[in-house]
């Protein structure tokens, strides 16, 4: 009785570990539709374009009446194909905290998107800083201890600050639903601003693409 008891408790912690690592497992696979861009370089003094649809940056000629590219950054700004940047239908909402796995629970309505705006962008090393006047979102675009971009300003954020950031850029890591300049729709989240060398302006982001808006 005492050897059928071990074999049996024995089988009974086999299948517990067996099933632990499957879970494991689960948790650490992302989603297969999950599209991923690393270390795009946005310090190029120039707007760098990029399509969702074909995951790739691409060369727009007349970016104001082209729908061959979704979103663009600069430096630490980003415009979207719509509003006053192009003829698409892109436009933003912020929908929450910063878990991109979480279900969005209530779809955004077609009056919350916020198209782009004309504005003046300030760039470069401060105090030297450039003035550069455009059209760009200013609900995702970084800046100043934002509360709605994708990076925020602070020269606490820097090591030598106290912060744990290589400059004064911090990645907020929100996510946003984008809806794209043909109507479809991205799950949207930057997950970083440096590149392996710790240099700024270049984010890297994952997002999700989905043609009715539900994820």
């Amino acid at each position: 009785m005492k050897v059928k008891l071990l074999f049996a408790t024995l089988l009974v912690g086999v299948f517990a570990l067996s099933s632990c690592s499957k879970d494991d497992n689960k948790e650490e696979k992302k989603p297969a539709n999950v599209k991923q861009e690393k270390n795009l370089n946005a310090g190029q003094k120039k707007w760098v374009y990029y399509s969702f649809e074909k995951n790739a940056i691409v060369e727009v000629a007349d970016p104001q009446n082209s729908l061959d590219w979704d979103i663009a950054f600069f430096a630490y700004y980003v415009k979207l194909n719509g509003g006053e940047s192009g003829k698409g239908k892109a436009g933003v909402v912020k929908v929450g905290g910063n878990d991109f796995s979480a279900p969005i629970a209530t779809l955004p309505k077609e009056k919350e998107y916020i198209q782009d705006a004309k504005g003046v962008m300030y760039y470069g090393s401060y105090p030297n800083l450039t003035e550069r006047n455009d059209t760009f979102s200013h609900l995702l675009s970084g800046g100043f201890d934002t509360k709605t971009g994708y990076v925020s300003l602070n020269p606490k954020n820097m090591q030598s600050k106290g912060g744990k950031w290589p400059n004064v850029y911090a990645p907020t890591k929100f996510v946003y639903i984008i809806r794209t300049a043909k109507g479809a729709f991205a799950k949207f989240q930057v997950t970083d601003f440096y590149n392996d060398r710790t240099q700024e302006n270049y984010p890297s982001f994952q997002y999700i693409l989905s043609e009715d808006g539900k994820f």
